[in-house]
């Protein structure tokens, strides 16, 4: 910051002009959940991050899709008033002292200029031009912010506890001086500090505590027993006792995660045998993850909701065993609930009492994967649809193997324990592939962590439908599939019924290695979108909801109404309403 900056009184006018601020300096900032009555505004009672992880429905991928475009910011803004925001750290290193005792060993040891200078709810943030090693834990309640990927809580947002991230000051960000950083090099002693007397100092106690309540985790003390006995430690070690609230949190945050026995190395001839329990032979094994890969718009979703209408009511699959009727979660973020997935099941005669749907968007960060885990517990579904994975996965970097292989082997792990069948569906790529196994976007991962992956693409035969495939297996390789899709009225808002038509000798590799223009009648379909877009909006604007949504039931992807638009020249305009409209150019 280079001048004396005025803010508004109110905490919400502030966040957005210290947003700005940052902005016009090249600063990125991205919006964070906001703190009510001392619960995040998420919307999970159990949210360990309070105020402080990202809107998953504005940045799918947090601090990545950080900007300085203001338009953005104020979009962000006007959603969610009572907003905190993220300041990400590209091209900053951010001091974060913890306690007083950090902020006197810092201002002693290093002697920083004055800079911009945030007081958070326990300590301060020291802001400074420059990047250096990130590093939790570089000194003791000491922390360095920076580089890509990482962020602070900006000033002006509040604390779960109450209070609010304040400025100190108007100084500028000043240049990271050289001393600094090298903050986060090993020291040349490991640090000897110790508590005088026994007592825990007060700069210590959230540390101490959580490392105490994790050893008695590890130890395998029940879950009803750490509470209590942190109370205890807390009340006659800590030199000033924590409030019973943030103990009752410590407790909380430790006892969410389960223990883990040591693994030990045993012979097979302890291990029991095993059978393989298909939902549907030889395509779906029960206790496995499996993924789903297409191009938008060829039907990965009406696929989805064919299967989950027969897995609820029992009937036989292709090839397959009857099954008894089956609870089934399809979670989608793409499509309108009520007026396309609820039609889509109907209209496939699914058992609406057995499929579920989420009530708003969610990520699947560890905690949640709890939740979900949880939820699968409670339901017992057979069959689980992530619609797409991408929607799910704020935070993790999608072409990274690391982060999928971490995010993907969680799933897999509830498919196991839950005996239920899981399913992510993903996007192909642009980029072409050698393999069609790897025409999916991110990482191989995805891959490699799946038990099976399927294909599929709009039929090259000109028939309306899709062409299923088998791509990979760690069981036994299905038949690809072919499927119709039936007609329906848009305008009466009836969704298209799928049916099994016949299995087909058809190799992915070979399907996919011709011309894009063989795969699928696409100059056809466009010129179909044109038609439909003339005769809909003859009358008049059209909401561009219902454009797509009554496009969809027709087959025509949202991707492609777009460019028959383009091609249109349809006029985009908002109404009173703000909402969008499309209607035919000017003399038309």
């Amino acid at each position: 910051m280079t001048s004396e900056i005025k803010l508004p009184i109110d905490r919400s006018a502030s966040v957005l002009a210290l947003m700005e601020r940052f902005a016009g300096e090249g600063i990125r900032v991205f919006p964070v959940w906001g703190v009510i009555d001392g619960k995040c505004a998420c919307g999970n009672d159990e949210c360990n991050d309070i105020g402080k992880h990202p809107i998953g429905s504005l940045v799918r991928n947090g601090v990545k899709n950080a900007t300085t475009d203001l338009k953005a910011i104020r979009g962000w803004h006007r959603k969610h008033p009572d907003m905190n925001y993220g300041v990400a750290t590209e091209g900053l290193a951010v001091i974060d002292c913890d306690s007083k005792a950090a902020l006197r060993k810092f201002r002693a040891e290093y002697d920083p200029p004055p800079t911009f200078t945030v007081k958070t709810a326990r300590g301060f943030h020291f802001y400074f031009r420059g990047d250096m090693p990130a590093k939790t834990g570089a000194r003791p309640k000491l922390d360095v912010k920076s580089g890509p990927g990482n962020y602070v809580v900006g000033p002006w947002s509040r604390h779960e506890f109450g209070p609010i991230y304040t400025l100190q000051g108007v100084m500028p960000i000043a240049d990271l001086p050289t001393n600094i950083a090298t903050i986060t090099e090993d020291q040349d002693e490991p640090s000897t500090e110790r508590f005088e007397d026994g007592m825990i100092p007060v700069g210590m106690r959230n540390d101490t505590l959580m490392r105490f309540a994790g050893w008695l985790r590890a130890q395998g003390v029940p879950q009803k027993s750490i509470l209590p006995t942190l109370k205890v430690a807390n009340r006659t070690m800590s030199e000033k006792p924590l409030p019973d609230k943030e103990v009752r949190k410590i407790a909380s945050s430790v006892s969410r995660y389960p223990t883990k026995e040591l693994p030990r190395i045993i012979p097979f001839s302890e291990i029991p045998e095993e059978d393989l329990e298909f939902l549907w032979y030889p395509y779906i094994c029960l206790g496995t993850l499996g993924l789903l890969d297409g191009d938008p718009g060829d039907g990965k979703s009406q696929f989805m909701g064919w299967l989950v209408s027969r897995v609820s009511t029992g009937r036989k699959l292709p090839d397959g065993k009857r099954i008894d009727p089956g609870n089934c979660f399809l979670f989608n973020f793409e499509d309108l609930k009520g007026a396309v997935i609820k039609k889509r099941l109907e209209a496939n005669g699914a058992d609406l009492d057995r499929v579920f749907i989420q009530s708003r968007t969610f990520d699947l960060s560890k905690e949640m994967v709890e939740w979900l885990d949880g939820e699968i517990a409670e339901k017992k579904p057979l069959l689980v649809i992530l619609d797409p994975i991408q929607a799910f996965m704020a935070g993790v970097d999608g072409n990274s193997n690391i982060d999928v292989r971490e995010f993907m082997s969680r799933l897999a792990e509830i498919a196991d324990k839950r005996r239920c069948a899981i399913i992510c569906v993903r996007h192909f790529g642009k980029g072409a592939q050698d393999k069609a196994m790897k025409k999916g976007l991110g990482s191989t991962d995805f891959v490699g962590i799946s038990r099976n992956q399927f294909g599929l693409a709009r039929r090259d035969d000109g028939e309306r439908g899709f062409i299923v495939f088998h791509m990979k297996t760690n069981f036994e390789k299905g038949k690809s599939m072919l499927f119709t899709m039936g007609d329906a009225d848009g305008r009466k808002g009836e969704q298209p019924k799928i049916a099994f038509e016949g299995f087909v000798d058809m190799d992915a590799d070979t399907f996919f290695a011709g011309p894009s223009a063989k795969r699928g009648p696409d100059q056809n379909e466009r010129e179909d979108a044109k038609e439909y877009l003339l005769e809909r909006l003859a009358d008049g604007p059209v909401h561009v909801q219902v454009l797509k949504r009554d496009g969809e039931a027709r087959g025509i992807s949202s991707t492609t109404l777009n460019r028959a638009a383009v091609d249109l020249d349809i006029a985009k305009n908002q109404n009173d309403d703000r909402k969008w409209y499309w209607s035919l150019p000017s003399g038309d």
